[in-house]
């Protein structure tokens, strides 16, 4: 029987290639993976090292798992996820290193739940030299971070910022995926706004007029927030208490309240537990499945043509307050000084000029709510 030679040879040359390309490829995956586990290695909570970032901080007194996140901490998209949102950390730290915030008074970390957790405080900025007797508009800010990075100090310049246009700044923190489920940071918010609700009156606070406000992340939760304070029905299944507190306007920018739908939600599903769709909330994971719970208040929207992240979620957000008749303002900002605005750039950058005219309309709508 003849053997073709040739044909043999071939085989085994492809068979060789094919070996060497399989073993490159889990030499690059098992680099990744080491380089990976090496980046978002878990710090004492104490460290200096420690980095806010879910998963990444431990305690021997505190327990900053919920057995709701049970097992998120090993999905390959969270763990990536982590990485990514380590090395923010950096990038948004040089960016306040090369700011100025504005002198206010301030109160910093304090405990509106007393658990020894890091992530259950807040900070309250004022400006300087009141009148015994003066009362401020109230603002309550829930910083972004996509639901798995970022504690209060990432917000501060931004909250200092409108504290010195005169208005109370509540600046609270809430602990993060994979350690918790969106629905645990849905009941931070919602005990650090019952803690506002029952403490304003130790600050230079007009407890009538209150604006909550939140960015990307942030802003989903305070979207979601704003009718959970008004839903019994609500606040029964996501587990929330009842802040009794009475908001006069939201502001949202770049919020991303639909977590179910487009690209970004092979994440944002993730983010509700890695069994959310047996879980109470998963017919309320979209802001138009709860809506229609609540009278939502007046909306002033921000998003710009450089916002990639969050641009259609804020159109679509404003479409959907239209087709439910609520009063709302949709801002989209093109280009400034040819240069395309980022995602949340009013936040990363309030004391440039388009930042800090951002702010200034943001907070005029405020004011006109007010004045009605």
């Amino acid at each position: 029987m003849a053997v073709n030679v040739e044909k043999t040879k071939s085989k085994h040359k492809g068979l060789k290639v094919l070996g060497i390309v399989i073993g490159i490829i889990l030499a690059v995956a098992i680099v990744a993976e080491i380089f990976i586990s090496v980046v978002i290695r878990p710090v004492d909570d104490s460290s200096e090292k420690a980095v806010a970032v879910g998963g990444m901080i431990v305690s021997d007194t505190v327990d900053f798992k919920s057995d709701s996140a049970k097992g998120l901490e090993k999905n390959p998209v969270i763990r990536m996820m982590q990485m990514i949102w380590r090395f923010c950390y950096d990038g948004d730290m040089k960016k306040h290193a090369d700011q100025t915030p504005p002198v206010v008074d301030e109160v910093k970390d304090i405990a509106y739940i007393d658990d020894g957790n890091r992530y259950h405080k807040l900070d309250v900025y004022y400006p300087q030299n009141l009148s015994a007797d003066e009362k401020l508009p109230v603002v309550i800010d829930i910083h972004g971070g996509g639901w798995m990075y970022a504690e209060k100090n990432l917000n501060e310049y931004y909250c200092k910022a409108i504290a010195d246009r005169g208005y109370v700044v509540f600046n609270l923190s809430y602990r993060l995926v994979p350690d918790v489920t969106v629905n645990e940071q849905l009941q931070d918010v919602a005990c650090a706004l019952k803690w506002i609700q029952e403490n304003m009156d130790a600050y230079p606070c007009d407890t009538e007029h209150i604006l909550l406000t939140g960015d990307s992340a942030g802003g989903q939760l305070a979207a979601y927030s704003a009718v959970l304070l008004q839903s019994a029905e609500l606040r029964e299944i996501f587990g929330t208490v009842d802040a009794g507190m009475e908001i006069d306007a939201l502001v949202l920018t770049s919020p991303v309240p639909y977590m179910k739908d487009g690209a970004l939600s092979v994440y944002t599903k993730l983010l509700w537990g890695s069994d959310y769709k047996s879980k109470a909330t998963y017919n309320y994971m979209n802001l138009d499945e709860i809506i229609d719970y609540a009278k939502f208040p007046p909306t002033y929207l921000i998003t710009s043509s450089g916002d990639s992240l969050a641009h259609d979620q804020t159109v679509k957000t404003a479409q959907l307050l239209e087709s439910k008749g609520v009063e709302y303002v949709l801002k989209d900002y093109e280009k400034h000084n040819g240069k395309s605005l980022v995602h949340v750039f009013s936040v990363l950058y309030p004391f440039d000029d388009i930042g800090s005219s951002t702010i200034d309309e943001a907070l005029d709508f405020y004011d006109s709510i007010i004045e009605k």
